[in-house]
């Protein structure tokens, strides 16, 4: 029973902190809010504007419309202030923009708040009461009455000039000179310049301006709008068109390769490392026989043309490669009548050096290096494997050589036992025959007693029949 609480306890512990758990993760979603610290103001009234990142961090951009006002600034989970001014009626809207890295998802999203502040009029004093007198309008008191002649000012007519008396941008000068009531411009900026500075005067102090899509612009045009709003609201747009010029033409990606006698295309290493913006390389020595290079280099914009020359017939010693990317310029429509096309172009070179041809005695050397150097670089290669085949060779040739001892050992020992009974039957071989030879020299012995015997028994003097 007890077993059983216990692990209730313990499941609702783990469903508690899993909860706790997603209920961390989402609130750490990435979120934009604005906070004003007025809800309504007064025309021309200021108020304070708070704009708050939560659970992320990235670049925000506040802008102000019908007030002046605004603010770029990164927010790594926080946030920023400024003072906002209203315009003479209407509201005011404060909207807040910019891409934001979510702490949760690790992902960058596009993030917008806004908000809008009423702007009020203050209401007209219309009470008041005349002092009192008597029925008879005589002076009571020593007092004299005066008439109630409470009246409404007539309200100051509201500017309706939405004119700028002044526009530059920082980036360069705009085309054709700014006059205010000229509402389109031009203006040419290079590829490295991303965001042009916009500052615009208004003819009337009480107007206001915004400025939009003058960040992150791209390449080509580029609409760069400046709105003026009036002091009654009415609005007027000063246009700019920004062009981008395109990225200078170069070489986004460089290789260089040889065919090796087995038909293998091997890359050769540049130095140095290749980059768009380095322009002069050389490569490691080649060897006698190889007659040509491929190089695959491809440019950094679609329409541009590669030529390479000097890369198909290699001679022996230093040869210089060399390798131009073109592209039409820009402002090719320019071009007059019978005049060339305008190009942007660019040149990078590599130099490498072919090794002459060597004679017989060095090709025999070479080969003979060669195969020195890959049985050593296979032995380098395999030095562990070739360590446990010897040790695993070596274990093989013991236990044999441990069975062949074993085994041989074994017919020492017949042929030992052979050897002796051979030993022992030549030592009765021996004995036998000593024992013949002295039965031998015994019988001769016999035979000459008698032999002598019979000397001594023959009859001495004449004969004898």
């Amino acid at each position: 029973m007890k077993k059983g609480f216990i692990k209730k306890i313990l499941f609702m512990l783990v469903v508690s902190i899993f909860a706790i758990l997603l209920m961390t993760i989402k609130s750490d979603a990435a979120s934009l809010s604005i906070s004003t610290s007025k809800s309504s103001v007064a025309p021309g009234g200021t108020f304070t504007v708070t704009v708050t990142v939560s659970g992320g961090a990235g670049n925000i951009t506040t802008s102000v419309s019908n007030g002046s006002g605004g603010k770029t600034g990164f927010l790594d989970n926080g946030s920023y202030s400024f003072t906002c001014t209203a315009g003479s009626s209407g509201s005011v809207t404060i909207s807040a923009s910019g891409v934001v890295g979510d702490y949760a998802t690790e992902k960058d999203q596009n993030k917008s708040a806004s908000r809008t502040v009423q702007i009020v009029k203050p209401s007209s004093n219309t009470g008041g009461g005349s002092s009192g007198g008597s029925t008879n309008n005589k002076p009571s008191g020593g007092s004299t009455s005066r008439p109630n002649n409470n009246t409404t000012p007539a309200e100051k007519e509201k500017s309706k000039d939405s004119t700028l008396s002044a526009l530059t941008v920082k980036e360069g000068a705009i085309t054709p000179e700014f006059k205010k009531d000229v509402k389109e411009y031009a203006l040419t900026i290079p590829y490295e310049t991303s965001e042009v500075n916009v500052t615009a005067t208004t003819t009337d102090s009480k107007a206001t301006v915004a400025v939009e899509g003058n960040k992150d612009l791209k390449e080509g045009e580029n609409t760069v709008t400046v709105k003026v709003t009036a002091e009654d609201g009415s609005t007027s747009n000063y246009v700019i068109k920004v062009t981008r010029k395109r990225v200078p033409v170069a070489l986004k990606s460089l290789v260089v390769k040889y065919e090796n006698q087995e038909g293998e295309l091997i890359e050769l290493p540049l130095n140095p490392t290749f980059g768009f913006d380095k322009l002069e390389y050389t490569l490691e020595d080649l060897e006698y026989w190889v007659e040509k290079l491929s190089i695959e280099a491809i440019p950094n914009i679609k329409e541009a043309t590669v030529d390479i020359q000097g890369a198909d017939s290699l001679q022996t010693g230093e040869n210089t490669i060399i390798i131009t990317v073109k592209v039409k310029a820009e402002d090719a429509k320019d071009v007059k009548e019978g005049e060339e096309p305008k190009e942007e172009t660019i040149t990078y070179t590599i130099k490498v050096n072919k090794k002459e041809e060597p004679t017989v005695m060095a090709k025999i050397s070479n080969w003979i290096n060669n195969v020195w150097g890959n049985v050593s670089s296979w032995y380098t290669q395999n030095t562990e494997k070739i360590i446990l085949g010897a040790l695993g060779v070596c274990v093989v040739a013991l236990i044999g050589l441990s069975v062949y001892i074993v085994v041989d050992y074994n017919k020492y020992k017949d042929v030992i036992g052979k050897v002796k009974k051979t030993e022992h039957i030549n030592e009765e071989i021996d004995t036998s025959k000593n024992i013949i030879e002295e039965i031998h020299k015994e019988s001769k012995s016999t035979e000459e007693d008698i032999l002598e015997e019979g000397k001594n028994d023959k009859p001495k003097g004449g004969k004898h029949f």
